[in-house]
């Protein structure tokens, strides 16, 4: 694989770090790593998505919004890996939210896809024990 051994962090921000921490805590089990102030007044949480990666929201400024999904070099949607029994718990996890769920399968198995507070797009996918490839 040459140089490169996996991915470190996304980064993003978050319209409100409250909301955000409780929907990867309480849905998808995800803790936060670690808190860093960047600046005064001015934090970014690193939620742990094993291994060495982490999935890092920075606080938005006062009245930021907006999303660039469809945008050309935006981020589309980010994928994790599961077990096909979490993935079916995270579903559920998530209608009981009254947060919208696409269903589809990948690889002949059961894969899901919703957003999170932010209006980032989420897949969960399941894990094939070798690489993606």
């Amino acid at each position: 694989m040459g140089g490169i051994s996996g991915v470190n962090h996304v980064a993003a921000i978050a319209k409100d770090m409250a909301e955000t921490a409780s929907f990867y805590g309480e849905v998808l089990d995800v803790t936060v790593r670690k808190i860093v102030n960047d600046e005064p007044g001015h934090k970014h949480y690193s939620f742990d998505l094993g291994g060495e990666g982490t999935l890092d929201f920075f606080e938005g400024a006062p009245g930021m919004s907006g999303t660039a999904r469809d945008t050309i070099g935006a981020l589309n949607h980010l994928a994790v890996t599961s077990t096909p029994e979490f993935i079916d718990e995270a579903e559920s996890r998530l209608q009981a939210r009254g947060v919208e769920v696409h269903v589809t399968q990948r690889q002949g198995q059961k894969t899901i896809y919703f957003e999170d507070p932010n209006g980032i797009n989420l897949q969960l996918y399941p894990s094939t024990g070798g690489s993606r490839g």
